[in-house]
């Protein structure tokens, strides 16, 4: 049996490999494409998979991605931002009320990010797709989607012409438009839209959320479901990569 599950496991890695590297070849992606697997209890993590050393902030994580040789997995007690672990179905973490107060000090006001209480709930409660801040996950694997088999998620950090390209290959035959939100902290928006919705999402992010994912000024996020990964490497090779308008048009 042992054999037989690393002979799959093998053949699984093997497939996203090659849709990787198709998806690569054409979008010209330099950034490692970010696989999320959520574990219900910390037995469904995959074997052989470390946890996550020392302490973080999830979406700093997604770029930590490239600095570790395997795929790793985070609990809450990982991470230094309560935000970061409710809105990804990690569940609320509790914080004292002091720092609590700390928190809500540095985000509302004239020239922080929102403008009172009201305002962060208004945004949280209008995100369409949330886990709302309750516990469907004990850990969350992360690694690059050549090494996670069949994650949940997959993020692509990418320019505004390749987020065209990603989104026309998902439309093609689907006849779907994609959908974009921002407003918000960036994992609030593109960990749980795809994976509860099954539908993509595209975020400019958040400040922080930008710094922490190490995201240049011209990068935006888009995040599908592992579901659609074999579709947009095969689509994208149907799809008018360039467009080529006669100069009379181009003023």
């Amino acid at each position: 049996m042992d054999s037989l599950q690393d002979d799959s496991l093998s053949s699984t890695l093997a497939t996203q490999r090659e849709l990787a590297q198709k998806i690569r070849d054409f979008t010209g992606i330099e950034r490692d494409f970010v696989a999320l697997k959520f574990c219900t209890t910390l037995d469904d993590i995959p074997p052989g998979v470390q946890r996550y050393k020392g302490k973080g902030i999830y979406c700093g994580m997604w770029k930590e991605v490239s600095n570790y040789a395997a795929p790793f997995y985070t609990v809450p007690d990982d991470h230094i931002c309560a935000g970061g672990v409710s809105y990804t179905g990690m569940g609320q973490k509790a914080l004292p009320p002091q720092l609590e107060e700390i928190g809500w000090s540095m985000l509302i006001g004239e020239g922080k990010i929102y403008y009172s209480r009201e305002s962060v709930t208004k945004c949280q409660e209008s995100v369409p797709y949330s886990f709302k801040k309750a516990k469907y996950f004990a850990a969350t694997v992360m690694g690059r989607l050549e090494e996670v088999p069949k994650p949940d998620v997959v993020l692509f950090f990418c320019n505004a012409r390749q987020l065209e390209w990603l989104c026309h290959a998902y439309s093609f035959e689907s006849g779907e438009l994609v959908q974009g939100l921002a407003g918000l902290s960036l994992c609030a928006l593109v960990v749980p839209h795809p994976y509860i919705s099954q539908k993509p999402i595209f975020s400019p992010g958040d400040l922080s959320g930008r710094e922490l994912a190490r995201m240049s000024d011209g990068e935006m996020c888009i995040a599908f479901p592992f579901k659609d990964i074999p579709m947009l490497a095969q689509n994208l090779y149907r799809i008018k990569k360039f467009e080529d308008l006669p100069k009379s048009l181009l003023r």
